[in-house]
């Protein structure tokens, strides 16, 4: 069971996410006996439609599939897809060849080639691919080597990416008290062993195999010259509308629409071989009206299609009108938000730089009336220090003059003349010794 081997291993997909997590419930219920099925109808690969050779690839596109695997996932085997695109591209009754895809994708392996018989077979013949339901990652890897690509608009298209699911069971084996020992003959042949985690080497190994197999990818979906951006090479899925605008696909009504689009690439050859019979038959009138008729029913589909693609384009163009309006009423809301911001922040800064004249004018007040009393109380003090050396010099005046009339060496305590507060109380013998000296008054 190759397919189930290999979502248990290391090996690359170019296939969406949710079709591996389809794949392993799927996986899971057989294994459980919990899937029942009848056995999935066969058709053929490829069928003739009016000179046009359509290859159906409808399912996950496996190398060599088992029948477990097909009969699980109704996978396409890419080695029987090979044969009939190369069958298509030889066989004499074939003037164009369609792909009809609905598929999420598949394994690495095998899609490169199958891509590559597609290029080939574009050589001899026009080649288009057409999806109305999936044509993701490998199956889009294999539609880019078409002539042209085309998508319902139900139908999703993308994924360009690659994948490698690892499950480590490292874990799981310690918790139920299993320990797994390897003997391997170099740092990567363990690389995959249940119970054994993955080293850095190892993981590095992994991106590095990721970016070879996506650097393949991305050079043959753009080797047909279509302009898709890097960003829509991310693993992202898109509607027809986003794939037909990142030019990964065209939009198309259904699959007759594009049938009749490839049988118009061949209406104007001509039968070279009646017109050398020697004695040909004249048309009857019968013939040219059935001519007519069918040329009027060309011109009428023709005239169809027109109709739906410039429906599309009208819709586009106002979807694009409707954004520019949007756009521009954003850009005018923003406009007005920014003018009221600009003029709120000019009258706060207005308001505020009145503030700060209010305050520095209050400030330089406050330090003129600060240097009026730092002045007067500067001439006060000069003042007082006059005063208390006139005090001084008096007081020795009269000490003097005491000493002189009392016939003392003893200085006496003397009261300056002009200090009317009477004598404070002896506070210690000398200044009781010296009070007996006192002159009565």
């Amino acid at each position: 069971m190759k397919a189930l081997d290999v979502l248990r291993s290391r090996q690359p997909w170019l296939i969406t996410p949710e079709a591996l997590d389809h794949f392993a419930a799927r996986t899971a219920a057989f294994a459980t006996g919990q899937l029942f099925r009848d056995d999935p109808p066969t058709h053929p690969l490829l069928n003739i439609d009016e000179r046009i050779g359509i290859v159906r690839l409808h399912g996950p596109l496996i190398r060599r599939p088992s029948l477990i695997e097909n009969w699980l996932f109704d996978a396409v085997s890419t080695e029987d897809a090979i044969a009939a695109v190369r069958q298509a591209a030889t066989h004499e009754k074939i003037d164009a060849i369609l792909l009809d895809i609905d598929s999420p994708g598949g394994t690495a392996m095998g899609t490169t080639e199958l891509a590559e018989a597609v290029a080939d077979a574009s050589k001899e013949k026009f080649v288009y691919a057409y999806t109305g339901g999936l044509m993701c990652s490998a199956a889009y890897w294999v539609a880019s080597q078409c002539d042209a690509i085309y998508a319902s608009p139900s139908a999703r298209v993308g994924s360009i990416g690659v994948i490698i699911p690892f499950l480590d069971t490292s874990e799981a084996f310690e918790r139920a008290g299993l320990k797994m020992e390897v003997f391997a003959s170099g740092k990567f042949k363990s690389i995959g062993t249940p119970g054994v985690a993955l080293t850095e080497e190892q993981r590095e190994l992994l991106h590095a195999e990721v970016a070879e197999i996506f650097g393949d990818f991305r050079a043959a979906v753009l080797a047909r010259g279509r302009k898709i951006p890097d960003e829509a090479m991310e693993g992202q899925t898109f509607s027809a509308r986003q794939a037909q605008r990142l030019n990964l696909a065209g939009m198309a009504k259904d699959r007759d629409a594009v049938l009749a689009r490839l049988r118009r690439l061949h209406t104007g050859k001509v039968d070279t071989m009646a017109r050398s019979i020697p004695h040909a038959t004249m048309k009857t009138v019968e013939d040219q009206l059935s001519e007519a008729l069918a040329q009027i029913k060309t011109f009428q589909t023709e005239a169809g299609e027109r109709d739906y693609e410039l429906k599309q384009l009208s819709e586009q163009l106002n979807e694009a009108k409707a954004e520019l309006l949007a756009k521009e009423a954003e850009l005018g809301s923003a406009s007005q938000t920014h003018e009221a911001a600009v003029a709120e922040l000019r009258q706060r800064l207005e308001t505020d730089q009145a503030e700060s004249r209010e305050q520095l004018a209050g400030a330089k007040t406050e330090i003129d009336q600060l240097s009026q009393q730092v002045t007067g109380l500067t001439e006060a003090n000069a003042q007082l220090a006059a005063r208390e050396q006139d005090l001084e010099k008096r007081s020795a005046l009269r000490a003097a003059q005491i000493a002189a009339e009392s016939g003392s060496q003893t200085p006496a305590h003397v009261t300056p003349a002009g200090n009317h507060q009477p004598n404070p109380l002896p506070q210690s013998a000398a200044e009781v010794w010296n009070r007996q000296f006192q002159p009565a008054r």
